[in-house]
């Protein structure tokens, strides 16, 4: 993820940013020095996803690679997901955090190395120039020691199974509805992930079963969040960012006043509206590594100014932990040589930079060497 702020000078206005520990800029652009960019996010119809038409699949491809190269973000309108689902986990993310705040400490991130469970107010600090992120949380992800993750993966590996456990769940008497919850979520989100996964690789000129042999067993993390309205105009419910995982499926809760912005070429906050029934999509830095920067990863925050309580269940979807991935050899320039990596390696030390908290003690990312 990526912090920023904004400066100005007599002249200028930028916004400063730092994408995966390296610092960037992006000036505010008006009038006639304006480019041409995007002001508000395309709305593409996935019904064709579920057809058994190849050329319905390719047709919508062909308007979600448009969106990916142009802005890095989309609506998926008429998804296919059940809306019972939705509005159910929707009721259990009201209910969770509404739980007594010993309840929720139970399952502290603090205590996994993968910064699973429960985060509080304000222990997250994405924009330096902030007090920290208003806003919190619950993650949970790939832990194939949970059973429910197993009977979604066919070929995966049985050697994995001897894992330690990486996620936490509640014990108290009053969470237990939490688990089954998210895991109704999450088994939805994984099913369109994987097909959502087909529609990417068409759309970058590939077989449709291209990604398939590197996410037989991918990493994912459902983010349950809750904003509250904010009080002071100097908060920030999530600092300015871009997502370091393959994609981005974001349900949000409905309000009346916007609170998720995207950042556009311009330098201007793009407010991104709940939509009834639709998912907001996002290319994430995976993504664009593998396409060689041709589709975006795009900066975006969440400043919940509307007065509302806002609830928020993005579901972030990798390739296998252990995969090797470099840019897809027809977006290859020539002459230039590109590096492969590892998703894992990659992964966690992008979580070691982004993931410092506002506990006053020192980071794993504080331990790295400068550039790390």
């Amino acid at each position: 993820m990526s912090t920023t702020t904004t400066t100005q000078t007599e002249t200028e206005n930028w916004v400063h940013y730092h994408d995966g520990g390296i610092p960037g800029r992006r000036q505010v652009l008006k009038g006639t020095a304006a480019k041409e960019t995007f002001t508000a996010l395309p709305k593409i119809d996935f019904r064709r996803i579920y057809s058994d038409k190849l050329e319905d699949r390719k047709e919508l491809a062909k308007e979600v690679g448009a969106a990916c190269q142009d802005i890095g973000f989309f609506y998926a309108v008429n998804h296919g997901v059940d809306d019972d689902v939705l509005e159910d986990t929707f009721d259990a993310l009201k209910e969770y955090f509404a739980l007594p705040k010993d309840v929720k400490m139970e399952t502290h991130n603090q205590k996994t190395e993968k910064f699973r469970g429960y985060e509080a107010f304000l222990e997250g600090k994405l924009d330096p120039s902030t007090r920290g992120d208003l806003k919190e949380g619950f993650l949970m992800g790939e832990d194939f020691t949970d059973p429910e993750q197993l009977q979604l993966l066919p070929n995966f590996p049985p050697s994995l199974t001897h894992q330690k456990p990486r996620n936490q769940w509640p014990t108290h008497s009053s969470a237990l509805f939490w688990r089954p919850a998210i895991y109704r979520y999450y088994t939805s989100m994984f099913a369109f992930s994987k097909r959502m996964l087909h529609i990417f690789a068409l759309a970058l000129d590939l077989p449709e079963t291209y990604f398939d042999n590197i996410t037989t067993h991918p990493m994912t993390n459902v983010r349950a969040v809750h904003y509250p309205p904010q009080e002071q105009q100097s908060d920030v419910g999530i600092g300015a960012h871009t997502d370091f995982c393959w994609f981005t499926l974001v349900c949000q809760s409905k309000t009346a006043y916007p609170a998720l912005e995207v950042l556009n070429a311009n330098g201007l906050w793009v407010p991104v509206h709940p939509e009834p029934n639709a998912f907001v999509v996002n290319v994430a830095d995976f993504l664009k590594l593998v396409t060689g920067g041709t589709w975006q990863s795009t900066v975006h925050r969440v400043r919940n100014i509307g007065r509302e309580e806002r609830y928020s269940m993005p579901f972030f979807f990798s390739p296998n932990e252990d995969a090797k991935v470099s840019v897809v050899e027809h977006l290859r320039r020539k002459g230039e040589e590109y590096e492969e990596f590892v998703v894992g390696e990659y992964f966690q030390k992008r979580l070691d930079i982004d993931r410092t908290t506002h506990m006053g003690v020192e980071t794993r990312a504080e331990k790295k060497k400068p550039g790390y």
